[in-house]
């Protein structure tokens, strides 16, 4: 079913994606990774993520690799329990999920496993199609934060409140304990945003628990697999319209929340039974805490935009960072920012 809109319209015109990209001068190691993230990345972000990637792994010194459904249980057999991963072993310990079945997908961020939900938490997630099972449940499971893109870890972390400075400070040095306490500050980022957002009504997968490195999220799709990644949904015209225009409006939905998304495009959409589902809200910024949230927002809109045209929709930027405001306005609350001053 459609997500509820009555102020859509269409956006199908000449290619454009003229949103103002990201500035900064370098000052620091800081302000360094910042500075690559101007309009080289925005306007060829497939290939700088390529880089970025090969040189957070030049970087790291063998951190942990993404494991397997195979290798995940053979190595919690080697340490005496049912899991390697001590996050999987909690939820699993804490009856959260009964039964791990298999691997979803795999990045250099996160590799994520389906897993069957238990009596405790499939109330939480409703029915599943197949009369007598348990519903589906998806578990991400965070890599190593050195494997990350540096310049990802910089930009969203401005304006977060880290309340140990010490700890702050072990992250900014990238020491051993630094990176395992980012890893556990980027994971409960994620499920903080994912909670406050489901909370408010946006399309996005509920939120379960976590714990370690691991979100344990309702799973979207069905026993058959998973709701394809928009970009790779095979949608018709009139589907990848209306997919579009419940992009938008689930945007401005965020950001009358005080929400950018902070990697907005059809890569992080799924498809599933005529709605548009936003994933992955690790590098989410909140407006009155970041001060380049306007920024972020503006390199969502192009990235949208962009990732469309592979769909057959030329998007203006513009024109959706406007309709974009217009809905946050709509949907006003204490948490919506002052419009952009770019507008």
């Amino acid at each position: 079913m459609p997500i509820n809109n009555p102020n859509r319209s269409s956006f199908q015109q000449a290619p454009s994606s003229d949103v103002e990209p990201l500035k900064s001068e370098a000052t620091s190691w800081l302000d360094e990774e910042l500075r690559v993230s101007t309009s080289d990345w925005l306007l060829d972000e497939a290939d700088d993520h390529e880089y970025f990637a090969d040189r957070a792994h030049r970087r790291a010194r063998k951190p942990p690799r993404r494991q397997t459904v195979k290798k995940l249980l053979e190595s919690g057999q080697e340490q005496g329990r049912t899991f390697g991963d001590p996050g999987l072993q909690e939820l699993y310990e804490k009856e959260y999920f009964s039964e791990l079945l298999w691997q979803l997908r795999s990045g250099k961020e996160a590799t994520v496993y389906v897993v069957r939900a238990s009596a405790k938490t499939a109330s939480l997630v409703g029915p599943h199609p197949q009369e007598g099972d348990d519903p589906l449940l998806a578990a991400k499971l965070y890599v190593d934060s050195r494997v990350r893109s540096f310049k990802n870890d910089a930009l969203y972390r401005q304006g977060r409140y880290i309340s140990d400075k010490r700890v702050e400070k072990a992250i900014d040095q990238r020491s051993q304990f630094g990176v395992s306490a980012q890893n556990i500050l980027w994971v409960e980022e994620e499920y903080r945003q994912l909670h406050a957002l489901h909370k408010a009504g946006i399309a996005v997968p509920k939120p379960v628990a976590h714990a370690g490195n691991v979100i344990l999220m309702e799973f979207i799709g069905d026993g058959e697999g998973p709701a394809p990644r928009l970009s790779e949904a095979g949608l018709s015209q009139e589907e990848a319209q209306d997919a579009l225009e419940q992009a938008i409006h689930n945007l401005g939905l965020m950001l009358a929340n005080g929400k950018v998304h902070g990697d907005y495009s059809t890569f992080n959409l799924l498809w599933w039974e005529g709605r548009a589902v936003v994933i992955d809200f690790p590098q989410m910024v909140e407006w009155d805490k970041n001060p380049r949230a306007g920024e972020i927002l503006r390199r969502d809109v192009n990235g949208l935009c962009r990732t469309f045209a592979h769909l057959g929709l030329h998007p203006k930027g513009s024109e959706v960072l406007r309709r974009v405001w217009q809905i946050a306005r709509e949907n006003a609350n204490p948490f919506t920012p002052v419009e952009d001053t770019f507008l």
